[in-house]
Protein backbone atom coordinates (compact mmCIF):
# COMPACT_ATOMS: atom_id res chain seq x y z
CA UNK A 1 0.00 0.00 0.00
CA UNK A 2 1.69 3.41 -0.52
CA UNK A 3 2.83 5.28 2.00
CA UNK A 4 1.01 8.43 1.21
CA UNK A 5 -2.63 6.38 1.54
CA UNK A 6 -1.29 5.21 5.16
CA UNK A 7 -0.29 8.90 6.06
CA UNK A 8 -3.38 10.11 4.84
CA UNK A 9 -5.61 7.40 6.22
CA UNK A 10 -3.69 8.03 9.31
CA UNK A 11 -3.97 12.11 9.57
CA UNK A 12 -8.35 11.61 8.48
CA UNK A 13 -8.07 9.12 11.76
CA UNK A 14 -6.85 11.59 14.03
CA UNK A 15 -8.65 14.37 12.47
CA UNK A 16 -11.68 12.70 13.16
CA UNK A 17 -11.10 11.74 16.68
CA UNK A 18 -10.20 14.98 17.72
CA UNK A 19 -13.26 16.69 16.23
CA UNK A 20 -15.55 14.17 18.74
CA UNK A 21 -12.76 15.03 21.17
CA UNK A 22 -13.54 18.92 21.03
CA UNK A 23 -17.40 18.13 20.57
CA UNK A 24 -17.49 16.34 24.03
CA UNK A 25 -15.38 18.49 25.98
CA UNK A 26 -17.22 21.48 24.84
CA UNK A 27 -20.42 19.76 25.61
CA UNK A 28 -19.05 18.99 29.16
CA UNK A 29 -18.40 22.38 29.58
CA UNK A 30 -21.72 23.81 28.26
CA UNK A 31 -23.50 20.90 31.17
CA UNK A 32 -21.52 22.84 33.65
CA UNK A 33 -22.15 25.90 32.84
CA UNK A 34 -26.19 25.49 32.41
CA UNK A 35 -26.01 23.75 36.09
CA UNK A 36 -23.81 26.70 37.02
CA UNK A 37 -26.49 29.07 35.80
CA UNK A 38 -29.49 26.99 37.25
CA UNK A 39 -28.05 26.65 40.79
CA UNK A 40 -27.75 30.57 40.71
CA UNK A 41 -31.17 31.11 39.60
CA UNK A 42 -32.56 28.80 42.02
CA UNK A 43 -30.50 30.85 44.99
CA UNK A 44 -32.15 34.30 43.20
CA UNK A 45 -35.26 32.63 43.08
CA UNK A 46 -35.78 31.91 46.58
CA UNK A 47 -34.20 35.04 47.61
CA UNK A 48 -37.10 36.87 46.00
CA UNK A 49 -39.56 34.29 48.03
CA UNK A 50 -38.46 34.77 51.42
CA UNK A 51 -38.62 39.01 50.47
CA UNK A 52 -42.07 38.64 48.82
CA UNK A 53 -42.95 36.25 51.73
CA UNK A 54 -41.85 39.26 54.20
CA UNK A 55 -43.96 41.58 52.50
CA UNK A 56 -46.55 39.49 52.74
CA UNK A 57 -46.61 39.15 56.30
CA UNK A 58 -45.93 42.90 56.39
CA UNK A 59 -49.08 43.25 54.79
CA UNK A 60 -51.09 41.20 56.64
CA UNK A 61 -50.07 42.86 59.80
CA UNK A 62 -50.78 46.16 58.19
CA UNK A 63 -54.11 44.83 57.44
CA UNK A 64 -55.16 43.26 60.92
CA UNK A 65 -54.17 46.99 62.40
CA UNK A 66 -56.53 48.87 59.94
CA UNK A 67 -59.02 46.42 60.48
CA UNK A 68 -58.59 46.97 64.20
CA UNK A 69 -58.55 50.75 63.99
CA UNK A 70 -61.30 51.14 61.93
CA UNK A 71 -63.56 48.07 62.64
CA UNK A 72 -65.95 49.57 65.52
CA UNK A 73 -66.55 52.85 63.08
CA UNK A 74 -68.06 50.76 60.18
CA UNK A 75 -71.88 49.94 60.14
CA UNK A 76 -72.74 46.23 60.63
CA UNK A 77 -73.88 44.61 57.38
Amino acid sequence: MNPLIITIIIALATFVISIFGASWLNQQAMNKRIDDLRSYLDARFTAHDIRFSAIEQRLDRIERQLEAIFKPSLPPR
